[in-house]
């Protein structure tokens, strides 16, 4: 009966370490995402893309409610000569053939973003809101992790 006990608890520990890590990583994979806009919002090269593709994406969540996403495939090309293909998600509405202006980094042209984005207040509420509940997520699996244990 002991041995079963310190294989639950060997099995908590490893569980609870598990749940752990993933949580820090998708939080930091998540701040990481937003520097990377902010910064391509306030140094990226200015361009003016074409729609080349605008379709929806509709997301039903298991409680009944749905989402739509408006999608944009963009083309354009930067000042060396390189022809740059970009999937955007768009907050207004875009025609194929029109024009849409983006920013983009010169090391990484297929990640733009909208040119009249701003990096506000918003999104800064949702990163502080999400990394809460990351810290409550490791905290709970590193609580489980030692209730395990003992």
């Amino acid at each position: 009966m002991l041995a079963l006990g310190a294989t639950y608890g060997l099995g908590s520990v490893v569980i609870g370490l598990l749940v752990a890590a993933l949580g820090i990583a998708g939080l930091v994979s998540m701040v990481r995402v937003a520097l990377v806009n902010r910064r391509t919002i306030r140094e990226g090269v200015p361009a003016e893309a074409r729609c080349l593709e605008a379709y929806v994406v509709h997301n039903r969540s298991s409680d009944g409610y749905t989402t739509s996403q408006r999608r944009l495939i963009l083309g354009f090309g930067t000042p060396d000569g390189r022809d740059v293909r970009a999937e955007l998600v768009a907050h207004a509405p875009y025609a194929v053939g029109d024009i849409v202006p983006v920013r983009y980094l010169p090391e990484c042209p297929e990640r733009v973003v909208p040119a009249g984005a701003s990096f506000g207040i918003g999104l800064s509420a949702g990163l502080k809101g999400v990394a809460m509940l990351g810290l409550v997520y490791a905290g709970l699996s590193l609580t489980v992790m030692a209730l395990g244990a003992g």
